[in-house]
């Protein structure tokens, strides 16, 4: 074991759950309920990830529609309240997160750092039966800024006065690997979720699998 680690934050969607079907049928629930046709599952990627607000103005602009700004906090609303009653219906854990999530157990603190409201990520991480891997937990509040900003993790670091050299930060997007770098975190990339990393972006760690994470612990 690395004795100098002595947290893990996880990232939620697209790195410990496969959560695209259940927020693309959200989004398209919104979508027709204004009377907008619904998007089809081959562009997922593109749509998922950073929150409602922004999935709702993806979802927008990959239809060409105007966005009036006025409306845009039914809209989350409506989001919200549908997606609260089916968060898990087709979502479901990617390989091997159950077996690292307990392997992690045994050795570090775990810190899952999300854009998604904080009531729905621990809803899902109930009803997927893993809430309990977590030391603690951190999602929107509607006053933290969100990823890419460094305040979520920030927040990680303080609740346990870790210094940010001995943390690993796990994702699948710039929202993830940005604030890590920024802050000094080790950054670890995973490439089997929704999200992209541009070129001028370097994690300290790329991996295909999460259980690659047993190299670093």
């Amino acid at each position: 074991m690395n004795k100098n680690l002595k947290c893990v934050i996880f990232d939620l969607d697209g790195t410990l759950i496969d959560s695209g079907p259940d927020l693309l049928n959200t989004l398209n629930y919104v979508l027709t309920e204004n009377n907008l046709k619904e998007i089809n599952g081959s562009v997922i990627g593109n749509l998922v990830g950073g929150g409602a607000e922004a999935m709702i103005r993806r979802g927008y602009k990959h239809l060409n529609t105007h966005l009036d700004e006025k409306e845009i906090p039914s809209l989350i609303d409506l989001f919200i309240n549908h997606y609260y009653k089916n968060c898990t219906n087709q979502t479901k854990l990617y390989n091997g997160v159950l077996d690292i999530l307990k392997f992690l157990n045994e050795k570090t603190l775990i810190c899952l750092c999300t854009n998604k409201k904080q009531f729905l990520a621990e809803k899902i991480l109930e009803e997927l039966e893993i809430i309990n891997f977590f030391n603690y937990i951190i999602g929107s509040d509607g006053k933290t800024p969100l990823k890419p900003e460094v305040e979520m993790p920030k927040k990680c670091l303080k609740k346990f006065g870790i210094p940010a050299d001995q943390v690993v930060f796990v994702g699948d997007s710039e929202n993830d690997i940005l604030p890590a770098n920024q802050l000094g975190m080790f950054s670890v990339h995973v490439t089997y979720g929704y999200g992209k990393i541009g070129n001028n972006v370097r994690a300290d760690l790329v991996i295909k699998e999460i259980k690659e994470l047993r190299k670093i612990f």
